[in-house]
């Protein structure tokens, strides 16, 4: 007995969660079913005996399946618990279009699912950020982390690794599937020892038999009294009890229909594909809420808090980089929303995303509300996911051109429809002296291919204040802030209650209707300024200049109100790749101007 749970039901859940994966796998006619057969022993030990599995219980242990490939084994382990709306027939069409049960896992918390998994390494660098989460609500749940060989050779395992060491976060549970097999052969002809490793860390490192009951127990029972991060290491045999069992032809759909019945027959099963066994399934349960969730900003409190702030900026108007304004407006923000959590990948100065308001998230305390990540771009995106999914607001800062090292974490927050600020100062060639290195030429337009993801760069003071206002109000989709990092002229000298960025796109300057010919200029952050400068030495045109901080926002417009926008020839101004902007001309003569090559080292004036 384990707890209260005999061995026979432990062994017959970890079978059931075998036969279910199996013929999961098998009814899409694709999957992976080597995962599943090798670690079904520990998830029965999960689910039966250690871990608080209540989906809606604000005070549940979090459980995330870094290796995503093997959802299949998640979903039929959440189905027998019988505490959510998983049924049997979701089980039948497993990847198939419709369906709940996805390839990988996509976050449903109902369901008991906390996170998207399925780019290697993502869950185990989110689950820190979940566990930082945990932590500053004061709640006592374990974030427990499935990973295997992929998820750790993935570089931003270390970087998630060595800042939860750092924060000491001793409710953070990785268990690792130690199959040593990888697609293309053996793990360990690929790595390293993870024990090892982890141990360096400064986690504290278990090691057990991943099919002995009794050990899978005590060993998670340890991990959960420690006082450091905990690394476990389960012995396991991929595929275990296949006929391909400990090899590297496991990963995916291996097991044959005749193979699975055989198995079903050795576990003494009905033979029948998704047939389950007598006492297996519990009772159906609901959970409740035993704890009230971390409460969201009022939308209305939030709008008074930025109005004051750009009243402010037209009041006293002085020349500010966006990145300068951006921190003003995340210090105000900061001294009234607890919720909201700043921080940097070793750039708070730089990114102007530290202010007095600030106090550090340590390991002695999780009151703060600042990360210093350190130089982990990656994690830092995965962390702030991690947060998000946990309802604080969270925002960080590297450079524009760094994006490319967290675009995984972008791209899987859009997809999580989570709401992070990814703050992305140093924006243009203006960085001048650094060269091509830290020039972004290609970020701005590869940010605004990833789905819901609201690409904002804003061209003053006031529209850097509307635009943090849009990031925080749109709870479902994740914001890429650009910012400048050279001082920008005030351009909205009348305070406005109104969110003009909220429309994408809007006149800032409009036509003097002198009867010249007319043209629209349309620019983005620092190039609306010169945009203006500009339309003081063309004589002889009639011009109008459009501000455009978010595209995303402005395709959502009407027909009517874009097209309003678009008429008349027009010229798009941006310091980045200009492809993007080809989808709005109208007109023959309209002319897109941008950098299509690397930057080289010189003033910005230069």
């Amino acid at each position: 007995m384990l707890g209260r749970i005999s061995d026979d039901a432990l062994k017959r859940f970890a079978d059931t969660v075998r036969a279910l994966s199996v013929d999961m796998v098998n009814a899409a006619n694709s999957g992976h079913q080597g995962t599943p057969l090798g670690f079904a022993d520990v998830v029965s030990v999960l689910f039966n005996c250690s871990m608080q599995f209540a989906p809606g219980d604000e005070a549940r242990d979090r459980l995330i399946l870094s290796a995503g490939h093997a959802s299949a084994m998640l979903y039929a382990a959440i189905y027998l618990t019988q505490k959510t709306e998983i049924s049997l027939d979701d089980l039948r069409n497993f990847r198939k279009f419709g369906g709940i049960c996805q390839g990988h896992p996509e976050i449903n918390k109902s369901l008991g699912i906390e996170m998207t998994t399925g780019a290697l390494g993502q869950g185990v660098a989110t689950a820190v950020g979940v566990a930082i989460a945990l932590k500053k609500k004061h709640l006592d749940g374990k974030v427990f982390a499935i990973v295997g060989d992929g998820c750790l050779m993935e570089g931003v395992s270390h970087e998630a690794a060595t800042l939860a060491a750092k924060l000491n976060l001793d409710n953070l549970i990785i268990l690792f599937d130690n199959n040593n097999v990888c697609i293309d052969g053996y793990a360990a002809d690929y790595t390293t020892s993870n024990a090892a490793r982890f141990k360096a860390y400064g986690f504290d490192v278990f090691e057990a038999d991943g099919h002995n009951l009794g050990d899978i127990y005590r060993v998670i029972e340890d991990a959960k009294h420690s006082r450091h991060p905990v690394f476990v290491s389960f012995k396991t045999v991929i595929g275990c009890g296949s006929e391909q069992a400990g090899t590297n032809k496991c990963h995916g759909k291996f097991v044959s229909f005749e193979e699975a019945r055989a198995m079903r027959q050795k576990f003494d099963f009905p033979e029948a594909p998704f047939s389950i066994p007598e006492n297996v399934l519990r009772k159906k349960e609901t959970s409740r809420m035993a704890t009230e969730k971390l409460s969201g900003i009022p939308f209305d409190e939030l709008h008074n808090v930025i109005d004051t702030i750009k009243a402010e900026f037209v009041e006293n108007p002085r020349p500010l980089s966006t990145r300068a304004a951006a921190g003003v407006v995340f210090e105000k923000l900061c001294g009234c929303f607890t919720s909201i959590i700043g921080g940097s990948a070793d750039l708070s100065s730089s990114n102007c995303t530290i202010s007095k308001v600030h106090t550090p998230i340590c390991a002695s305390s999780f009151d703060g509300n600042y990360v210093h990540y350190g130089i982990r771009e990656h994690a830092m995106g995965c962390v702030m996911s991690g947060l998000a999914t946990e309802d604080f607001i969270p925002y960080g800062g590297t450079f524009l051109v760094f994006s490319d090292y967290m675009r995984p974490a972008i791209r899987n927050a859009a997809l999580m429809k989570v709401a992070p600020i990814f703050v992305l100062t140093h924006d243009s060639i203006a960085v001048g002296e650094d060269g091509g290195t830290h020039q972004p030429i290609e970020q701005l337009s590869s940010l605004r291919l990833i789905p819901n993801l609201n690409v904002m760069r804003p061209a003053c003071d006031v529209e850097v204040a509307e635009c943090v206002e849009l990031a925080i109000q749109n709870r479902s989709t994740p914001t890429a802030l650009v910012l400048s990092r050279q001082a920008l002229p005030n351009l909205r000298m009348v305070h406005s209650g109104d969110n003009l960025c909220a429309k994408g796109m809007y006149e800032i300057s409009p036509f003097a209707e002198n009867g010249n010919p007319k043209i629209s200029i349309i620019a983005t952050g620092s190039e609306v300024s010169l945009a203006l400068a500009a339309k003081v030495q063309l004589e002889g045109f009639d011009i109008r200049i459009i501000s455009a901080p978010c595209l995303e926002l402005f395709d959502e417009q009407p027909e009517g109100y874009r097209a309003q926008m678009l008429t008349d020839r027009k010229l798009f101004l941006e310091a980045g790749r200009p492809d993007i902007w080809y989808k709005y001309k109208t007109c023959p003569d309209d002319v897109v101007w941008g950098i299509s090559e690397f930057g080289e080292s010189g003033t910005a004036g230069d």
